[in-house]
């Protein structure tokens, strides 16, 4: 079940090849991966202390309130809390700022919302995170194959995309029995 896990969510439907979370700023920071190793902690600590606090408000408070619409809001608010946290301990212990808000946001609703208990919604929420820098190297060494040519990188993610979702052949299906 974990292993699945794994491969699903990191190899294919990856969170930026698939849902198109951090897309745009995985095209942007894959010139220089190797500055993200700071940022990559923090995320992956944010990530899966406000995924844990969220589904717990979420599962404990909101769901036996019927107040399930405002989860999002709550998801926003519990996040921004953690993130500024982490990132004031980050900034005064190294003098950098390893400030990401969209992709870790994103992956913790998508973690959240995709589980169904604390530990599967932490480990989905990881995954996405990892998976979106898996693409970023991915994408750094297509980067120097091509050059600064950032039409035919656009155009390299996108056969990336068809490659790891083709194994799903469903829509050859018609619909009806052979």
């Amino acid at each position: 079940m974990m292993l699945t896990n794994i491969a699903y969510y990191i190899i294919y439907t990856s969170a930026l090849c698939f849902y198109g979370i951090g897309s745009n700023r995985a095209l942007s920071i894959c010139e220089h991966p190797r500055q993200l190793w700071g940022s990559a902690v923090k995320m992956l600590l944010t990530i899966s202390s406000s995924t844990a606090l969220t589904y717990l408000v979420a599962a404990k408070v909101l769901l036996p309130a019927n107040l399930t619409e405002v989860y999002p809001f709550a998801a926003v608010l519990i996040f921004s809390s953690i993130s500024i946290f982490i990132e004031s301990i980050i900034r005064v212990a190294t003098r950098h700022s390893a400030s990401e808000y969209t992709v870790s946001l994103l992956s913790v609703l998508l973690g959240v919302n995709e589980s169904t208990s604390v530990f599967e919604s932490v480990v989905i929420a990881c995954l996405c995170e990892l998976s979106f820098f898996f693409c970023i190297f991915l994408l750094y060494a297509v980067r120097r194959r091509i050059g600064d040519k950032q039409n035919l990188l656009i155009v390299s993610l996108a056969i990336i995309i068809i490659i790891l979702t083709a194994w799903n052949v469903s829509w050859l299906n018609q619909g009806g029995i052979l």
